[in-house]
Parts: structure tokens; C-alpha cells; sequence
């Protein structure tokens, strides 16, 4: 079995697809740039079209490297410039409302077409997953442009959106694509002990869901980038969920969502306060300097310069007794932080 075999995230993808595709994805991007840069004379909505070209290959190029194996620190790495190509394609894009609308229905950004509300479903779950959270405003702003038509008409995406920003838009507890989204709008609104089978329901139905979409059964017959179900990774991570029902199920990122909740674990433990150094009476003092026995955050009972290498004696305690205490750094001679490493 090649490496390749090994790293694969799914068994549809063999190497030589992986390679071919990869450089369908580079040649088709390339030749969307040479267009835009060409002075010859364009169909109207070409440059449009190019735009969205690139900016949608270069998604798909990402989720193919994932279903190759690829890491997933790579792939963060690569996001951001997924996000710019897309905000250049929004930036001059023709509305999706005016009178030459694009002829992909997914490069509106408008939620009503199942393509589109995939999209933006796959976008924001990445910029969650993989830590670009400074990218999800970006997202939502696309979204925005064509507001009345988007914005609080579908529970699932308004609970998401909320859960992401902390801003709530009004909206009916209406799906605007039940099948398959049915059980995971559910899964966001319903007590904690149901979500895990809403969310494995959702998971299971998912594919046979996406059967309108552009993209259904390329594994077979077309471009196949890979088939993940991001939009439960997304709400698994939101909602907190225990995803051992479903995360063996081969279109759910279990290592996605992984890396997000390593990531986030990681970025809480930082943000909590490391304990002061601290030594029992008896104990020997590991820095010289000033140490203290604390009666409340702030006041101490008494306070004492102590050398590397002396014994903590007894001290005053809170009840103002004497006897066995802990004492405290508040300062140490050679400059050294106070709290553990």
C-alpha cells in the first residue's frame, strides 16, 4: 500500500486522479488569469466569469488537497488566499439581481439555490475550522450584498451566523432546503442530549441530499474534489456536540473538527492565568526574593525576603494562628516571572 493510500481521507480518490485533477485546477486558473489579463476583445460577464473561475477552483483545488491527505496546517496556510479571490470576484461582480445575473447559480452567494447555500455553508466552516475566524464577517458580507433576499429567511443559517458572531437576525424556524438540512437546523435549537442524533442523521442523509448540486457523483463522472459534509463539522464545533456516533462516517472531517477543538483548547488553557510559584512550609525556596502568605487575592498577612535554597518556616495563617502555610512569590530578585511556566 503507497503512502498515498495511507493519507487519503477518502477511497475514492486514487493518486493518479489526485495528480491529474491537481493539475486541472492549476491550468484552469492559470488560464482564467491569462484571460483577465488579455486585451483582446471579452464576451460580456467574461471577466465576471473568470473571477468566479478562479476564486471557485481554488476552493475545490483546497478541498481536493484534503481529501488527498494533505495537513491540515498546509491548508490553513492556503485559505486566505481562497478568501481574497473570492472578495475580488464579489468586489466586481455583476448583482445577482441585475439584468445579466452569472450563469452559476452558486456565484450569487444567494442561500435560496442549494449550490450557493453549500457554498456558503463550506466557506464558513473552514474559516472556523481551520482558525481563520477574522474571514467569517468577510463571508457574511457576501452574503449581505443581496440581503433581502438572504437574510432572515432560513433558521439553520441564522442560528449559525449567531452562533459565530453573537448577532441575531429574526427568522422563521423554516429550512429553506429541508432535505437534507432538516435534522441539523433541529440539532441547533433542541436540548443537548438529542443534538448527537440529529447531527448523525443529517450526516447519513447528506449525500444522497446533495444529489441537485453541481458536484453530486463526480467520483464517477466528473472533477471529484472529495465529499465532506462541513456544514455538521461546523455545527459539531458551534454547539459543542459528542461526535462519536458519526465521525467514523467517511463524508464527516473528524480531523477538522479535531484540529479546531485542539486549537481552541490550546487558546483557552493561554488565556487562563498560570498559578504563582508557591512552596509549603519546609519546602525549600527556589528563588530569592519577597514571598508572601496570602489571606485574600491581593492582602497579605505578612511578607519576608527569603534566599534561594532556605526553608520555608511556619507563618501566620488566616485564622492568625501559627503554623504550616504556603507561601507565595511576589517578587523575585533576578527578575524572573512569578506564576509557573
Amino acid at each position: 500500500m503507497t503512502d498515498f493510500s495511507k493519507n487519503r481521507r477518502q477511497k475514492f480518490l486514487s493518486e493518479k486522479d489526485y495528480r491529474e485533477d491537481e493539475d486541472a485546477y492549476k491550468y484552469g486558473i492559470q488560464l482564467a488569469y491569462d484571460s483577465l489579463s488579455s486585451s483582446t476583445h471579452k464576451a460580456p460577464g467574461a471577466d465576471s466569469r473568470n473571477r468566479w473561475s478562479i476564486a471557485s477552483d481554488s476552493l475545490e483545488s483546497l478541498l481536493l488537497d484534503y481529501t488527498a491527505g494533505k495537513p491540515i496546517e498546509e491548508l490553513r496556510t492556503q485559505f486566505p488566499d481562497v478568501i481574497r479571490r473570492f472578495d475580488i470576484y464579489v468586489e466586481s461582480a455583476i448583482s445577482p439581481r441585475g439584468k445579466n445575473p452569472p450563469e452559476n447559480v452558486a456565484d450569487t452567494f444567494e442561500i435560496t439555490q442549494l449550490d450557493a447555500y453549500v457554498y456558503v455553508f463550506w466557506l464558513l466552516a473552514l474559516c472556523r475550522l481551520l482558525g481563520h475566524s477574522e474571514f467569517i464577517p468577510t463571508v457574511i458580507g457576501w452574503v449581505d450584498k443581496t440581503l433581502e433576499f438572504n437574510r432572515g429567511r432560513d433558521g439553520l443559517f441564522e442560528n449559525v451566523v449567531q452562533a459565530l458572531t453573537g448577532t441575531h437576525v429574526e427568522a422563521p424556524r423554516v429550512v429553506l432546503h429541508a432535505v437534507p438540512y432538516r435534522p441539523l437546523a433541529s440539532a441547533t435549537i433542541r436540548k443537548p442530549d438529542e443534538r448527537p442524533a440529529l447531527v448523525k442523521e443529517f450526516v447519513e442523509g447528506w449525500y444522497k441530499g446533495m444529489k441537485p448540486t453541481y458536484w453530486y457523483g463526480a467520483h464517477t463522472d466528473g472533477l471529484y474534489f472529495g465529499y465532506w459534509c462541513l456544514e455538521a463539522a461546523l455545527v459539531t464545533v458551534l454547539w459543542d456536540i459528542d461526535d462519536s456516533s458519526y465521525r467514523d462516517n467517511l463524508v464527516y472531517p473528524k480531523d477538522l473538527v479535531d484540529f479546531a477543538r485542539e486549537r481552541e483548547a490550546a487558546a483557552s488553557a493561554a488565556d487562563t492565568p498560570k498559578p504563582h510559584i508557591s512552596r509549603r512550609t519546609g519546602e525549600q525556596c527556589p528563588h530569592t526574593g519577597r514571598w508572601g502568605v496570602l489571606e485574600s487575592p491581593g492582602a497579605f498577612l505578612q511578607e519576608r525576603m527569603f534566599k534561594k535554597g532556605d526553608t520555608f518556616p511556619e507563618g501566620i495563617r488566616r485564622d492568625r494562628s501559627e503554623g504550616p502555610v504556603t507561601w507565595i512569590v511576589m517578587g523575585r530578585e533576578d527578575g524572573g516571572p512569578t506564576r509557573e511556566a
